[in-house]
């Protein structure tokens, strides 16, 4: 579009296997497609040589123990250079999940507050905010809501929340699926790859093992399973190197991931997303569209997925067991079509386009 040049999509990171990285993705390529020249920008770029601006000022590294160190100070030049990078005073700016969860605070609010000096048009993009994390910091400034700004949540609970808590008025958009990032994987290879036999019943647990991701709930639960069939159970933990279990659960372990998402679902049997929260949960949502059986924790999301087509098992529920072991190897109870029309990613290019023309107009 002739109207439209340049943007910077900014995040904490970019280009990684993290939910925000993976959706942020779709994101840039439907606005490069609207006709937008876009520059990712985050305090992490994966791999480091992804092309775009790196701002270290907005990550913080982790030290010693696994606890996070302070982040250096933003500086004029970052700012600046995302500025410059969006096309000077007035441009567009994607703010993706770093205006809504308050890490690296201080600095985040000074670059928003220099973004807003500047006049420009921002997309504030909301997943997570502190209110809703385990084990976050709660900062009473964020989620930010900047002048000039459109405000997007990933989910209708995010809306009404912002809207209780914040006074931002944020339309939905919920997380889409490209079905061709999960269809087509070659589970025959994958698995021999990986030494699971046939018969080896696989529970895909596709997280890093954050606090939050009550990684323990999903081996005890593979463990269970591991019982009830005699053994021949593989608990795929893709993040982390550690079985959750003391001592090592009545399964075979495995961690790592396989190149492709598509890959991932193929060699599955089942997806286990046992989170204490999430912001939408993208696993459960990818696994119901390709017919995979999908045990659940409990997050306010899932009654949206339910809604759409989800038909999940609940780890909790006294008989999870026996309803996965009786699932799979038969047609799931999703309603793929539904949930798969509901989550389309035909429908992201008119959505963006549709929100950059409005700002485009203020």
């Amino acid at each position: 579009m002739s109207s439209y040049h340049r943007l910077v999509y900014l995040s904490h990171q970019l280009g990684g296997y993290d939910g925000v990285s993976v959706e942020a993705a779709k994101w840039i390529d439907a606005i490069s497609s609207i006709g937008f020249e876009v520059t990712p920008a985050a305090g992490l770029l994966h791999p480091s040589s992804l092309p775009g601006i790196s701002l270290p000022s907005l990550w913080r590294p982790l030290g010693p123990g696994d606890q996070f160190l302070a982040p250096p100070p933003l500086t004029q030049a970052e700012v600046n250079a995302v500025i410059d990078a969006a096309g000077g005073s007035g441009g567009f700016v994607v703010l993706d999940n770093i205006a809504t969860m308050p890490t690296a605070a201080d600095n985040i609010v000074r670059l928003v507050a220099a973004l807003e000096a500047a006049n420009m048009r921002m997309v504030v993009r909301h997943h997570d905010p502190s209110w809703d994390g385990f084990g976050r910091i709660a900062d009473p400034r964020f989620p930010l809501a900047p002048a000039h700004a459109a405000h997007v949540a990933i989910s209708a609970y995010l809306r009404d929340h912002l809207w209780r808590r914040r006074g931002i008025h944020a339309a939905v958009m919920l997380n889409p699926i490209d079905l061709k990032d999960i269809l087509g994987g070659n589970r025959a290879r994958i698995r021999k790859a990986m030494a699971i036999d046939d018969d080896d019943l696989v529970l895909l647990h596709p997280v890093t093992p954050y606090p939050r991701k009550n990684v323990s709930a999903a081996a005890r639960f593979a463990d269970a399973v591991a019982v009830a069939r005699g053994g021949r159970v593989v608990y795929w933990l893709t993040g982390g190197s550690t079985d959750p279990l003391p001592g090592g659960g009545r399964y075979r372990f495995i961690t790592g991931r396989c190149g492709s998402r598509a890959n991932l679902y193929a060699a599955a049997d089942a997806v286990l997303l046992t989170s204490y929260w999430e912001g939408w949960g993208n696993p459960v949502a990818e696994a119901a569209a390709v017919a995979l059986p999908v045990v659940t924790g409990e997050w306010p999301a899932l009654d949206e997925l339910r809604h759409i087509g989800l038909r999940d098992i609940p780890v909790a529920a006294p008989d999870a067991v026996s309803r996965l072991l009786a699932e799979v190897g038969r047609q799931t109870s999703h309603r793929v079509e539904s949930l798969r029309g509901a989550l389309a990613i035909s429908q992201l290019v008119p959505q963006l386009e549709t929100l950059l023309r409005q700002l485009n107009q203020v």
